[in-house]
């Protein structure tokens, strides 16, 4: 983002210190305010007539990010009460950690939701700080449904694409019933949100799939999942899925798993449908192998439980996932057989174009690797470290 002061310097070649920046076109100035901040737009449109002309054009204000970060950021909510119709992309970067900039949030998403005209399309939003004690983040909660219940008559400017995964606070089944019901061609979604309890349980999700024809990114927790969930997503009257995210927690010690009937219904249905498994650091290590069953189209694994050793699941991986698997990372602590497990999932896994693996492993392994997949060392694509990382300090 630029600065008001540098923006003369930066678009001001020599041949035209003499010309006056009144007579650029119009197209010129928006592209160079769209680099500004919302206050230094507001600056530089007041400076003569045409550049006031290009700051009130709505193709300025069509893509926007507010960004509370300390409280003197609540002054962007004077040109958003201004612009907030035009806007068709808002993501939202929010410390929650103070109370000034909870206020200037949902004061933000009040103004959104109560625009005249409203042609907001793309919301992603992400909380960028620390929960404070006892903070449940109920007044944002009740603000982001608000704006979902908010009903926009023109088909054409319905919420399309949603991002939820960053926000850490829980919202439960109503949230994403408004965002659902009043937005019908919702395309993407990704609810697998920074929180310890889930409240979307897998009937909330049927409505949603139900409702949003068009779906074809879809992120969430595995327990909002259920075979009649994933039969629902194969229906054949709807748009086939491309993406599904999945993320197995703690909540799998307690649930039963998606059977391998379903999973081939989805599967014919959605040929080109790639699955994300991640595993967080909660998930219990003997459900692994249960969840990861042969049928899905895995193209990204995150195996995450730390201090485990994963064995059995390496060799597994390579053997089911071999023609879909592009990315793996692996949180894991170096075992006598973990070269050996990488070296044949690399070998097995032709398509395999990324590999992460957070322990020191032995040097003649990772070069056997990048020798096997010279693609991930072309593009940088790797993490494997044989030499333990200096401690500073």
């Amino acid at each position: 983002m630029l600065s008001l002061r540098n923006v003369r310097q930066v678009f001001t070649p020599p041949v035209m210190e003499n010309i006056p920046w009144s007579t650029l076109p119009d197209h010129a100035t928006i592209t160079i305010l769209s680099y500004l901040s919302g206050v230094d737009r507001a600056r530089a449109g007041s400076t003569c007539t045409s550049w006031h002309r290009c700051y009130k054009s709505p193709q300025l204000w069509q893509t926007a990010t507010l960004n509370f970060q300390q409280p003197r950021d609540g002054h962007c909510l004077l040109w958003l009460a201004q612009c907030a119709q035009n806007m068709r992309t808002v993501r939202i970067l929010l410390n929650q950690f103070e109370s000034e900039n909870r206020r200037n949030a949902c004061e933000a998403l009040n103004i959104l939701s109560k625009a005249q005209g409203r042609q907001l399309m793309k919301l992603c939003i992400e909380f960028t700080g620390d929960n404070p004690f006892f903070f449940n983040g109920q007044d944002f909660v009740d603000a982001l449904k608000a704006l979902f219940d908010r009903h926009v008559d023109s088909t054409r400017w319905q919420l399309k694409h949603v991002q939820l995964c960053g926000l850490a606070v829980s919202y439960d089944a109503t949230v994403v019933d408004s965002l659902s019901e009043n937005n019908p061609l919702l395309q993407f979604l990704d609810i697998s949100n920074n929180v310890r309890i889930c409240k979307v349980p897998p009937d909330c999700v049927e409505r949603l799939v139900d409702r949003c024809r068009g779906l074809k990114h879809l992120a969430l927790f595995h327990c909002s999942l259920t075979d009649q969930v994933l039969e629902c997503l194969a229906q054949p009257d709807r748009v086939p899925l491309e993406y599904l995210g999945i993320t197995c927690r703690w909540e799998q010690a307690y649930m039963g798993d998606l059977s391998s009937e379903a999973w081939n219904t989805l599967t014919s249905r959605c040929p080109n449908l790639r699955v994300c498994l991640v595993f967080n650091e909660t998930c219990p290590l003997h459900k692994i192998s249960v969840i990861m069953k042969p049928e899905i189209p895995v193209k990204e694994l995150r195996l995450e439980p730390s201090n485990c050793i994963f064995k059995d699941e390496l060799d597994l991986v390579a053997r089911s996932y071999s023609k879909t698997l592009e990315k793996v990372v692996l949180q894991t602590e170096n075992y006598s057989e973990l070269g050996d497990n990488l070296i044949y999932l690399c070998t097995k896994c032709k398509r395999l174009t990324s590999l992460v693996v957070h322990c020191v492993l032995e040097k003649t392994v990772v070069d056997t690797i990048l020798t096997i997949c010279p693609q991930m060392k072309d593009r940088g694509t790797y993490l494997l470290k044989s030499e333990p990382e200096l401690k500073v300090g």
